[in-house]
């Protein structure tokens, strides 16, 4: 009797020792976290977005970086494959293509109508210079034709700049610039950084050739923002006009607009329903609206709150914000009040 014990005491244990290998050839199963949604966040902003750009960050609720608006006239798209020049329409900086490389050819004072700004829309071919260069059959092509920059005053352009674009590799891009129309001209080097979505570049005699005006392109999301875009009269004549508003990070931010639930009740459940873009401008400025006093030559702006946009950040959470006011406390136009919660 004994030894029968003795054998099935030992019969457990080799069994057991056999389960134990056994569990140890599996990995553990891994532990999900429960989703937790964050908590509601509101930013007021102490810079008029009429003269200031600002970065935002949705997940730190705080502004990276901020600049005036006249801080830079052109910027250089920074990644090593890219070759893409814009101009800075938030200080209503406007490009008139001559269409030539012979300076004898190039109008002292050209049309209003024949001046243009890069679309809100990001999109890389939609700049103001895209013509600059072009690729191909694995040939690099420059055109070398002259470009006019210019500031509008509200009636027209004035050219202050002439502008020729040599040539754009891996490391950085040729320019050359001058006074117009009377000056000579500069060469100028401005080297890439892919740590960053632009190089920017002021004219400002005395200032810096280069300036970092916005973040690592990894840290931001939201820029507010002046800048040009194109708005339809009530007859759908195409104008160009200068707005107020809200822009994408090129580097990965996507946005939907949500017209349709309140703010309350959206979840992360709710992302399935919506068309998210890439476009720059998909939040853009139609947040608000104006209504203008002919009389007063006064304009009173309110925000829509049923406008709610979902909005997944440089770090891929998903965040539901909406605008709860286009004022300060002193009653002053052009300081957003945002309000924002990850899904």
């Amino acid at each position: 009797m004994g030894i029968m014990n003795e054998r099935k005491i030992y019969t457990a244990g080799v069994i057991a020792l056999l389960l134990m290998g056994l569990y140890g050839c599996f990995e553990d199963d891994e532990r999900v976290s429960p989703h937790i949604p964050g908590d509601e966040q509101t930013y007021i902003f102490e810079k008029s977005i009429y003269t200031t750009q600002s970065f935002y960050d949705l997940s730190s609720n705080e502004i990276l970086a901020d600049s005036d608006n006249t801080a830079w006239v052109l910027r250089f798209a920074a990644q090593s494959g890219d070759w893409h020049i814009g101009i800075n329409s938030s200080d209503y900086w406007g490009i008139y293509n001559a269409g030539t490389a012979n300076l004898d050819s190039v109008p002292e004072r050209p049309a209003n109508e024949e001046w243009i700004f890069d679309k809100s829309s990001g999109e890389p071919d939609s700049t103001a210079i895209a013509g600059w260069v072009k690729f191909k059959d694995g040939d690099t092509l420059y055109s070398h034709q002259i470009y006019l920059l210019g500031k509008s005053d509200g009636i027209g352009y004035k050219a202050t700049w002439a502008a020729q674009f040599m040539s754009v590799d891996e490391t950085g891009y040729l320019f050359r610039l001058m006074a117009w129309p009377s000056g000579t001209w500069k060469e100028y080097i401005i080297p890439k950084d892919p740590s960053y979505n632009y190089q920017y570049f002021t004219t400002s005699e005395g200032g810096d050739v280069l300036l970092q005006i916005e973040p690592g392109r990894d840290l931001w999301d939201l820029r507010f923002s002046q800048y040009g875009s194109v708005l339809y009269t009530d007859d759908g004549v195409p104008t160009p006009y200068y707005v107020r508003g809200v822009l994408l990070n090129r580097n990965g931010v996507i946005a939907a607009l949500d017209t349709i639930n309140d703010f309350a009740d959206i979840t992360i459940e709710n992302l399935p329903e919506y068309s998210f873009s890439h476009r720059e401008d998909i939040i853009g400025y139609e947040w608000k609206s104006v209504e203008i006093d002919e009389i007063s030559n006064t304009a009173v702006y309110t925000v829509n709150p049923d406008f709610i946009y979902i909005i997944r950040d440089i770090e891929e959470f998903y965040y539901k914000l909406r605008f709860i006011s286009f004022y300060n406390d002193q009653g002053e136009k052009g300081f957003p009040v945002i309000e924002h919660v990850r899904l």
